[in-house]
């Protein structure tokens, strides 16, 4: 990179493109190494981020480096996914003042920006990169580190970062923002904690959207119409910058804990299992339930990438030994349709579940009234409580919410729970009366409607659980 240097820009606050509102100004103030900043959408975090990397750029030009320090400035943007990173990089092109940037120094197939120096520190670079590969967050030494969307980065991505700070030379500043986590051991949440404890050096700051006194009234309104939209924990924790594991999409899930996992079946309970197979970075996961108690009972994961003929045959292997009922599988891509055929074929009840998004609506939704109104069970399984709390309302650019899990997070756990949850016996009322039963007759193959043997043993599956549905409304005194 050539050395092109300039004379030193004018201070920052005279930038006729950003006026700074009373709450950004006192960030600015602030001389904090690390500021953690859990703010309400449209305080303007993201406009104060870029203008706090500016001006600690026009600051450090003063500041005479080593000629071996390459390069002589540099600063990292960090978002979830280069998508969620389009409206940033839009924004830096924008406001950046053009006599910063060095000749050709825009390299957008890179990402990148070449930034003109000073006699003490020739030059400088930005760069836009994504956690969504958390293992090309490493080898530098960084300047300035701004973390976009915080909430949305997995606890594997900061760990990459932090080193990033820690090298000889680097003024490493760092500014984390975002809504608040969903729940307490993600990291964002923990450094606000450190922040708060009052650490040297660390600032942990919230503010809600109302503070932004740029906001006009309809706007405001807008945020105020949103509350229609989404639950309230959901919306405090948007626009109020409020902590709380409830502001997940699932709710009331601590009261949905109970009990342990069955190292095996007990005689005369009747066992259904949802698969979610996994593709590329998730797991495939089996969840067995009770299907009249709706209760997770039994679990087995097998690692991503790991061969499908172990995973058939731990899932035949675990049919039989449950004597489940029926298999719901999530059948949506080809591999599912694959594995779901192959165990049809040992003569297993599986029900192919396609996802679209109709009906990935309607099987979170069931999944989410039964945790509000505790008709589904299960015990403290590490990872399916936290991909539950992970799960959130996110805002799209056409003003809709689509519920789905954070950038670097998984949500296997979640859809097994969920189609396991769709193959259980529905709940009874807490006010009694008659329980309906939702049909889902199994529909044969083309094979099979044909004449094929594996008929007879569907029908005869069938017929025994219109039986034992008949004996529980006898034993309940429901009319026939």
């Amino acid at each position: 990179m050539p050395i092109v240097t300039r004379p030193r820009p004018q201070p920052l606050d005279l930038h006729a493109k950003y006026r700074p509102h009373p709450g950004q100004a006192a960030l600015h103030n602030d001389p904090s190494q690390n500021k953690v900043l859990r703010l309400g959408r449209r305080w303007g975090k993201s406009r104060w981020a870029l203008f706090e990397l500016l001006k600690r750029y026009i600051e450090a030009l003063n500041i005479p480096v080593s000629p071996h320090l390459i390069p002589p400035w540099h600063a990292w943007i960090v978002v979830p996914s280069f998508p969620q990173g389009r409206q940033t990089w839009d924004e830096i092109l924008h406001f950046l003042p053009k006599d910063m940037i060095a000749p050709s120094g825009v390299k957008a197939e890179d990402w990148m920006i070449y930034l003109r120096g000073s006699p003490e520190r020739p030059w400088g670079k930005i760069e836009l990169k994504s956690a969504h590969l958390p293992e090309t967050l490493q080898t530098v030494g960084l300047d300035f580190l701004w973390v976009n969307e915080a909430q949305d980065l997995s606890n594997e991505a900061f760990q990459k970062l932090l080193p990033t700070l820690r090298s000889p030379e680097r003024q490493a500043r760092a500014v984390f923002e975002g809504i608040p986590a969903t729940y307490k051991d993600h990291w964002f949440q923990r450094a606000y904690e450190v922040g708060e404890r009052g650490r040297a050096g660390w600032l942990a700051h919230t503010a809600t959207a109302f503070e932004n006194p740029l906001l006009t009234k309809k706007q405001l309104d807008e945020i105020e119409g949103d509350r229609d939209l989404v639950p309230e924990a959901v919306w405090r924790r948007m626009y109020m910058a409020e902590f709380s594991e409830m502001a997940s999409y699932f709710s009331n899930i601590e009261a949905c804990v109970s009990g342990d996992m069955l190292p095996e079946p007990i005689p005369g309970r009747r066992y259904v299992a949802g698969v979610d197979i996994g593709r590329k970075v998730d797991a495939t996961v089996m969840c067995i339930m009770d299907s009249v108690d709706r209760k997770l009972v039994h679990w087995k994961a097998y690692d991503a990438g790991q061969n499908w003929i172990i995973q058939r045959e731990g899932i035949n292997r675990l049919y039989e030994d449950w004597n489940i009922e029926k298999v719901v599988l999530d059948a949506t891509a080809m591999g599912g349709d694959m594995f779901s055929q192959e165990l049809q074929s040992m003569g297993h009840n599986v029900e192919e579940f396609v996802i679209t998004p109709s009906s990935r609506d309607r099987l979170l939704t069931t999944l989410v009234v039964a945790t509000e109104r505790e008709t589904i069970h299960f015990p403290a399984q590490p990872q399916l409580l936290r991909q539950l709390r992970a799960f959130q309302a996110r805002k799209q650019t056409s003003g809709s919410y689509k519920y789905e899990a954070p950038p670097g997070e998984h949500d296997d756990w979640v859809f097994a729970l969920a189609l396991g949850l769709y193959g259980c016996d529905d709940a009874i009322p807490a006010s009694g009366g008659r329980v309906r039963l939702r049909s889902r007759r199994y529909l044969p193959t083309q094979a099979e409607a044909a004449g094929g043997t594996r008929l007879q043993v569907v029908k005869r599956m069938e017929r025994l659980r219109s039986e034992r549905m008949r004996e529980r409304w006898e034993r309940a005194g429901v009319p026939l």
